[in-house]
């Protein structure tokens, strides 16, 4: 079996980081410090045809992904409102606790799960946009659908929660 780690391209390190995002990637390491965590993340950059110029970084195993535009998102968590979630630096350093929260729903209604458009039944997403939850309906998707499943349902905003 092929190692699946090896099967995408996506950068070592960061060579082409835009401002945009190297300005978010600075909020969220504030925010996650003054929560009491570790800000240092492996962050790398996408050449994958789903995700090219995207960062990914996997956080306490939940991936992040930093756009272009310079949204923060949870590809994998399907939604999060304020009040709690205000911002999507602040979901994203909360991302383990958001994950656990959608997994137990998930677990208790897995039919129901798997019938949303947004988030995934697994919390590792790779740079074609898919989890590695053979159960996860990202496995039958088009690019264009799953390009929207990571890009969550209300969280378009780089600067506030829907």
């Amino acid at each position: 079996m092929r190692n699946r780690r090896n099967r995408f391209p996506i950068e070592g390190r960061i060579r082409a980081m835009n401002s945009t995002q190297d300005a978010r990637i600075k909020e969220f390491e504030i925010e996650v410090k003054k929560r009491g965590g570790n800000a240092v993340m492996d962050w790398k950059e996408s050449h994958s045809p789903e995700s090219r110029g995207i960062l990914f970084a996997d956080v306490d195993g939940v991936t992040l992904m930093v756009y272009s535009d310079g949204l923060i998102s949870i590809p994998a968590v399907r939604t999060y409102h304020p009040p709690r979630y205000p911002t999507p630096i602040i979901a994203a350093a909360l991302a383990t606790e958001l994950w656990a929260g959608q997994k137990a729903r998930d677990d208790a209604n897995l039919d129901l799960a798997k019938s949303r458009r947004t988030g995934h039944l697994g919390p590792i997403i790779d740079p074609d946009l898919k989890c590695r939850n053979t159960n996860c309906p990202c496995q039958r998707e088009s690019s264009d659908v799953r390009q929207r499943r990571a890009r969550g349902g209300f969280n378009w905003n780089p600067d506030r929660c829907s």
